[in-house]
């Protein structure tokens, strides 16, 4: 596929994700390519009928007779291990040739070439009892496998597509076909939690391998049994005493195929050849789907070459109780064909192809996707769910059955509390083109806090307000959105020994701080805080009005230099912050510093702060200004992490949420309080909080 080969011709399958195009060289009519030594060989062509409407796929079975011959051909090899019956051998290896070269069969008056690995899977891998049906779309995903295991800058596929799309059969089929015809060959199995990888070791491999007939089942461990719970080992089983004396050793692949827990390090170490990651997208939240790929990667890439091939697959569709893993999108996004490092490599390694819904649903007896149909389907489930006004349902609908690869990646809006068709089109609209924030370190002008020391004419030392600067840095603690910076930074002042904010009037900020001990579900919560910029009514054009323009989420060593780091935020912008006040160590950290004037009162307390009762009240207010600011200013919302934050939020379970809670309190802070600008002859006013919900 990868390789042109003499009288080849070309066929272009789009990745239907990036825009690459994957350039698959399909052998002339009659020949096909060798899957080990990648040489045109001649090939068998098949065709049920010389009426082109009765020219369908149809699955080749073993003449009646072979079952009947081969029980006599076994007694024979008992006292003969060299004899053989011609007849048999003779079909045998007509299977082997189809299943190494692949094969051409007429489809609708058309010979449509088959790959071995595709033949094979039609014709001897059932899954679940059934037979998978001939359809051009498993062509092309066929096609594009053999293109990715032939690629020497491509360690294998990254394919998202949604349920009922024979994913897990096609994953079971390449992980056994592989390791099954290969000396010391090792395949591997992943998936979302220990459980589901066994499911698919069982159901994908083992049960499939089971149905096989003998000249497909390579010598096998008979110790494991002939249904194994942990691997299958193609190794000749094990021998004492006399009996291993007297017997002639069998010649085995030496090759298994086992799995492993979900977490990241569960393959590292050994050589790993074939690899399958099943349901990639739903892995537990606490394992890096990052990190976990660099890990099987490097147990295949060796000495600078990929020697093996690796198999992702995910479906879209989650269902109560799962959760996506935010992770994948990233790595798809480094999986682009497009995007290559100067070794002709993705930063994965991986190619993705993305199949659309469409594409999946109804098909001829012929193999062939009816499009129209689809189409006209799943608008009209669409129109009926936007008339009805179920924005939630709408947004469920097309992460179940997306027809684009943005619809892949949105967010399912089922259980969603805020508006999921308004966050999605937002996350579509930031997450695949340029980047709209960028990360940084805020720092200490030449390390000095606060204050940093001058030489005044007459020798003398001085020392004036210093300043926070931003340092762009792709792994700093902060982001920001790109172009933004504070139109009076480090605009602070200072009255006897306190530190005082000037620009509260301009910007607030909102933080939800972390404490010592773990969250309920076991998990380290971030410092999670933003800064928003008021509308200037002096400059009401100004984009960056309304806006979300500054983020820290981070865990840092201690609550003071984590403290540490939010001072420097507000320095540089020059403006108070609200605390969530249950957890109150920044108080003490602020008044060692002087800085104590830089958090918040609420109107009426005698406490800075706001403290988040049993009742629900105020994270109810979170909640309305929240919705209230994601239908008004949504476009204005950069960060992607926020967006996602909101689209998951529960009421209920808000200690899951720190991005959530920190930009909510920021809206308390920016509708709670009125500060006036220096010089104006407005007079100062204070607002109540409302802790009633907003109408």
């Amino acid at each position: 596929m990868f390789y042109p080969t003499e009288n080849s011709t070309l066929l272009e399958v789009p990745d239907n994700a990036f825009g690459f195009v994957y350039k698959c060289w399909i052998p002339e009519y009659g020949y096909g390519i060798n899957a080990i030594s990648g040489a045109k060989e001649k090939t068998d062509i098949i065709k049920r009928s010389e009426d082109i409407e009765e020219q369908v796929w149809e699955r080749q079975t073993l003449p009646h007779d072979y079952h009947p011959k081969r029980k006599k051909e076994y007694e024979r090899q008992k006292i003969d291990r060299n004899w053989f019956d011609p007849y048999l051998e003779q079909i045998r290896r007509r299977e082997w040739g189809r299943r190494l070269r692949g094969v051409w069969f007429w489809n609708n008056g058309k010979p449509v070439y088959l790959t071995g690995l595709h033949y094979f899977m039609l014709n001897y891998w059932p899954f679940q009892g059934k037979w998978l049906d001939y359809r051009r779309p498993d062509r092309d995903s066929m096609y594009i496998t053999m293109y990715c295991i032939q690629d020497p800058n491509c360690l294998g596929l990254n394919e998202i597509m949604n349920r009922k799309s024979g994913k897990t059969l096609r994953a079971g089929c390449v992980l056994y076909e592989r390791t099954s015809r290969i000396n010391n060959h090792h395949g591997g199995i992943q998936s979302k939690t220990d459980t589901d990888a066994w499911e698919v070791f069982k159901k994908a491999v083992v049960h499939p391998w089971k149905k096989l007939p003998h000249f497909f089942r390579p010598t096998y461990d008979l110790m494991k049994g002939d249904d194994p719970n942990d691997e299958l080992r193609f190794f000749a089983t094990s021998r004492r005493g006399q009996q291993a004396e007297s017997e002639v050793e069998e010649e085995a692949l030496e090759s298994w195929v086992d799995f492993k827990s979900s977490e990241e390090s569960a393959y590292d170490g050994p050589e790993l050849h074939t690899y399958v990651s099943d349901e990639t997208s739903k892995t537990k939240k606490d394992v890096s789907i990052i990190e976990r790929q660099n890990v099987t990667r490097f147990c295949t890439e060796i000495g600078g070459e990929f020697k093996g091939f690796h198999y992702y697959t995910t479906t879209v569709e989650i269902e109560e109780g799962e959760e996506d893993n935010h992770e994948f999108q990233a790595m798809t996004a480094k999986s682009n064909p497009l995007v290559r490092d100067e070794n002709g490599r993705t930063l994965t390694g991986l190619y993705t192809y993305f199949r659309p819904a469409y594409m999946s649903l109804f098909f001829d007896k012929y193999g062939e996707p009816d499009e129209v149909r689809a189409r006209t389907y799943l608008s009209n489930a669409r129109k009926k769910l936007q008339e009805e006004g179920d924005l939630r349902g709408l947004s469920s609908l097309k992460r179940k059955q997306p027809m684009t690869f943005n619809e892949a990646f949105s967010i399912d809006g089922k259980f969603s509390l805020y508006n999921p068709e308004l966050i999605n089109m937002q996350l579509d609209d930031i997450s695949w083109g340029s980047s709209v924030t960028e990360f940084g370190d805020l720092v200490w002008k030449d390390g000095y806090e606060f204050e940093r020391p001058v030489v005044k004419p007459n020798g003398d030392i001085d020392y004036i307000l210093n300043e926070v600067e931003w340092k762009p840095n792709p792994n700093g603690r902060f982001e920001k959105v790109l172009g933004w910076t504070p139109k009076d930074s480090n605009k602070v002042y200072k009255n006897g020994n306190k530190y005082l904010p000037n620009n509260s009037f301009a910007i607030r900020i909102g933080c939800d701080p972390f404490r010592y001990d773990k969250t309920k579900d076991k998990r380290r919560s971030n410092c999670a805080a933003f800064a928003y910029q008021m509308q200037d009514e002096l400059y009401p054009d100004d984009e960056f009005n309304n806006t979300f323009v500054l983020r820290y989420a981070y865990r840092a060593e201690s609550t003071r230099l984590s403290n540490a780091d939010i001072i420097k935020m507000a320095w540089w912008c020059g403006c108070q912050v609200l605390f969530e006040r249950n957890v109150n160590h920044w108080k003490r950290d602020f008044q060692d510093w002087n800085c104590d004037g830089f958090y918040m009162f609420m109107p009426g307390e005698q406490e800075p702060g706001v403290a988040t009762d049993g009742r629900g009240n105020v994270v109810q207010t979170i909640c309305n200004y929240t919705e209230a600011h994601i239908n008004e200013h949504i476009k204005k919302v950069k960060f992607k992490s926020l967006l996602k934050d909101w689209l998951s939020f529960k009421i209920e379970d808000t200690e899951k949420h720190d991005e959530g809670m920190a930009a909510g309190m920021t809206l308390i802070a920016v509708k709670g309080r009125k500060f006036v600008r220096p010089g104006s002859n407005v007079k100062n006013i204070e607002s109540i909080l409302p802790y009633k919900k907003v109408v």
